[in-house]
């Protein structure tokens, strides 16, 4: 039977981090035992100068998928901040905003978007299991913003005494979705930061107003 490509990886990545591993080990435990090395760099082609390269390969590529979900996920950003803020016309987050209604022409715009963002993301290739969590959260709320997006549809043809509940519905779907971004959000930065790629703020408001997000979400040179 032929083996899954992305499998296959898998396994050859985690055979390569055991290795580098027991690598690791062994040359602690033959280092513990020479007095006066220093820090020195290892000899070339000794069993630390493999390991280091082996660490250094897989941090190395690290930082390259973080990079790339980071230009998918500020992609993706851009079409739920759309989203959100035409959702928001029509159904406010702030009970004191007047809303107006909209055509399923406009729903289909905003599955359009949203299908895009979630094509962007799937688009980067999976990771470790932090880089995964990250991924998997954007993908998520996208697809929970989709659904809002589907509730809103079946409103505009609801009869009147069954809208309220459709339209609570749809509000907490969409907070929801807003949530989970921020989850995913956090964690990318966190991801950037650590791969020494700086920060990459991709966080949302409800409403998707940029000056709306919460100040702990926005950028440190925005912040008061």
């Amino acid at each position: 039977m032929k083996r899954s490509p992305r499998l296959f990886r898998k396994v050859r990545v985690l055979t390569i981090t055991a290795a580098a591993g027991v690598l690791l080990a062994g040359a602690g435990a033959l280092s513990a035992g020479q007095a006066g090395t220093g820090s020195k760099a290892p000899e070339a082609g000794s069993i630390e100068a493999v390991a280091e390269r082996l660490a250094a390969g897989q941090a190395r590529e690290k930082a390259e998928l973080n990079a790339h979900l980071a230009t998918a996920a500020e992609d993706a950003h851009g079409h739920l901040a759309q989203v959100l803020q035409e959702l928001a016309s029509v159904l406010p987050v702030e009970a004191t905003v007047s809303s107006r209604p909209v055509s399923a022409i406009d729903v289909d715009g905003w599955n359009h978007r949203l299908a895009l963002a979630t094509s962007a993301l799937e688009a980067v290739e999976e990771g470790t299991s932090e880089q995964t969590l990250a991924r998997e959260a954007l993908i998520g709320a996208a697809e929970l913003l989709e659904s809002a997006a589907a509730g809103y549809d079946q409103l505009l043809s609801a009869p009147a005494d069954g809208r309220e509940v459709i339209t609570a519905t749809v509000a907490q779907r969409r907070d929801a979705a807003v949530r989970l971004w921020q989850a995913g959000a956090a964690q990318l930065d966190t991801l950037t930061v650590g791969s020494g790629g700086g920060h990459v703020h991709v966080f949302l408001a409800p409403n998707g107003d940029p000056e709306a997000v919460p100040q702990e979400f926005q950028e440190p040179e925005s912040q008061e």
